[in-house]
């Protein structure tokens, strides 16, 4: 199958292997050209779960990536989404499937409804999250720390006959879940409450540049922090209808522990099996310039709609401006486009 991925960092790359050691046809789009450098025609060394050397194949912009593409890949930060979308819809092409990995703030309703209004009929995927953990770990290496086994995901436009989730199957293997309704996609991220509370609570680390284990640090009391965000974002969910995994049941499931395991110690046992990933040494972390605007800003938006009172949202928000000293609802660029 022919495969475009737009990005270059640690997610992408890693499907870009994975889908090559496949036999899959792979090209890659790097949207400010940043993460692309050096990539074309170089050999990259890929780590942990796949153990092989690759050689991607780069486009050089986005016509030339959707021209190629069966399939679409968005494997950026969400700070990139709208721009990359208001990149790619112009070229897009009646039958193609784009891929969004993983949805934040509303990213993919956006994506639906530009391909709706240009006339193109295509369907679009919402993962709940990424089918890989992986980083960059270094110029022309990756590291894949693992694949999910399950994965919740939903198609737009809504009562679609399955055919996208097929392919997502196809491409990576039977743990995709459909759910009918896209609010679940969009309150089903767990990264946004696990790492502003685990940012937050080793702030002064990150701003220092110490080392630290990133499972290391949800220790017993970080640990009741995420779950007090996880109960906020249930409490939205439910006001909109939709069932969400927990905190808890993203660990057992991603991890494959056994029900019963208190959130600090599994997060005990997958430091003392991995031995990290390392948690961000710099304040222009995701954790916060990814989480926070396109996390946790859109469950704070959402639940005002319906009502639903989220403090400890709305307070993480107020202590992470006052820290960086910026307002970061206003850094989301998505919620004001999408109906």
């Amino acid at each position: 199958m022919r495969i475009g991925i737009v990005g270059c960092g640690g997610i992408a790359l890693g499907y870009a292997a994975m889908l090559t050691q496949e036999g899959h046809d792979v090209v890659l789009w790097s949207p400010s050209g940043k993460g692309g450098e050096g990539l074309h025609g170089a050999e990259i060394e890929v780590s942990g779960i796949l153990d092989m050397r690759f050689r991607p194949v780069m486009a050089w912009d986005a016509q030339v990536l959707i021209d190629h593409a069966e399939v679409v890949i968005i494997a950026v930060p969400g700070y990139g989404h709208k721009a990359v979308i208001d990149a790619i819809v112009p070229f897009a092409k009646n039958g193609q499937t784009f891929i969004v990995s993983a949805e934040l703030s509303l990213s993919a309703t956006y994506l639906s409804q530009r391909l709706l209004a240009r006339g193109v009929t295509a369907e679009v995927v919402a993962w709940a999250t990424t089918a890989l953990m992986s980083r960059r770990s270094g110029p022309l290496s990756v590291s894949i720390g693992g694949i999910r086994t399950k994965l919740e995901a939903a198609v737009l436009p809504a009562g679609s006959d399955g055919s996208a989730i097929d392919i997502c199957r196809d491409l990576f293997g039977e743990r995709f879940t459909e759910v009918p309704d896209i609010m679940a996609i969009a309150l089903s991220n767990l990264n946004p409450p696990i790492h502003l509370a685990s940012a937050l609570c080793n702030f002064t680390r990150i701003e220092k540049a110490e080392y630290w284990a990133n499972y290391d640090g949800i220790t017993p009391s970080v640990a009741r922090m995420i779950e007090a965000l996880d109960a906020e974002r249930l409490d939205v969910a439910k006001a909109y209808g939709v069932k969400v995994r927990t905190v808890h049941d993203h660990y057992h499931l991603t991890f494959g522990f056994e029900p019963g395991m208190t959130l600090a110690d599994m997060a005990a046992a997958v430091h003392e099996k991995r031995k990290g990933p390392p948690g961000p040494v710099t304040t222009d972390t995701r954790f916060i310039t990814e989480d926070v605007p396109f996390g946790i800003v859109p469950v704070i938006a959402l639940a005002e709609r319906r009502g639903v009172v989220v403090p400890l949202h709305k307070a993480g928000l107020v202590v992470v401006n006052a820290l960086y000293g910026r307002n970061f609802e206003n850094a989301n660029d998505l919620l004001s486009y999408v109906t």
